[in-house]
């Protein structure tokens, strides 16, 4: 299992490398394959039998969304964040399960991935987005590195067993301050000024938001009763396995850069 882990990440980090440094059209396009194989990862989990279109329409809506933000400057974009709030209410709500409403499932996993994904391009379009999908990268990294560690080492306090069992409060404590500390660390690395206020928010909000990305797709995949939305990364799971804690954060550091 680690070789495996290791081997995906060799291959892994150089390829994420060479994304963020590609010029903003080529990054759009790859994050908007991405997006929609997630998507297709999150439907084909619930049920195999489900229609085989919904990577393109995880891709349209992540190139709607692309869209507005770069031609209606009028439209205020941050009220699309609705959409993913309520899919995901929709999807985990009690009730029966996603067998029996195939559209409305689909319909919410679209729009919960799609629309929070979406917002990896956003910031890529900001000023110095390069440097602040940088930062957005060390900070989830750090994050989920620090909880494994210290939850491993130290865990004995189980932070949410009926959606993630092996999630201790000792494990969030350790990626909380190791997300705190990337992200004062990474931006002062890249030479980035964002000033103290943002700084702040962005360290405050960042590894929270990566932590509770985490245990949404946790509860989602509790909710369809997989452990895994794929097999496609050996020793991780699926795309979406290892996107979740920056699907959380990514929207959160675009709109603090927005509005702090």
């Amino acid at each position: 299992m680690l070789r495996a882990r290791l081997a995906v990440a060799a291959i892994g980090l150089p390829l994420l490398a060479l994304l963020v440094a590609a010029p903003a059209t080529v990054f759009a396009a790859a994050v908007t394959v991405v997006i929609a194989a997630a998507a297709y990862e999150l439907v084909r989990a619930a049920n195999s039998d489900w229609p085989r279109y919904v990577p393109l329409s995880a891709a349209v809506a992540t190139a709607m969304l692309v869209a507005w933000s770069r031609q209606l400057d009028d439209f205020p974009l941050w009220t699309l964040l609705a959409l993913p709030a309520i899919a995901l209410y929709g999807l985990l709500r009690p009730g029966p399960g996603p067998r029996h409403f195939r559209e409305a499932w689909w319909l919410g996993a679209v729009m919960y991935v799609g629309v929070l994904g979406a917002h990896w391009v956003l910031l890529r379009d900001v000023d110095d987005g390069r440097l602040w999908v940088l930062v957005l990268l060390g900070v989830t990294f750090a994050t989920d590195t620090g909880a494994y560690a210290v939850g491993r080492l130290l865990g004995s306090h189980l932070m949410a067993p009926d959606i993630s069992p092996g999630k201790t409060w000792e494990g969030f404590a350790g990626g909380y301050l190791a997300g705190i500390a990337a992200a004062i660390g990474v931006p002062l690395a890249l030479d980035l000024h964002p000033g103290p206020v943002v700084l702040g928010v962005t360290a405050g909000v960042l590894p929270a938001a990566a932590v509770i990305g985490d245990l949404a797709e946790s509860a989602l995949k509790r909710r369809i009763g997989v452990k895994d939305t794929s097999a496609l990364l050996p020793g991780h799971g699926g795309l979406l396995d290892r996107m979740d804690s920056l699907l959380f954060a990514g929207p959160c550091l675009y709109w603090i850069l927005q509005w702090v």
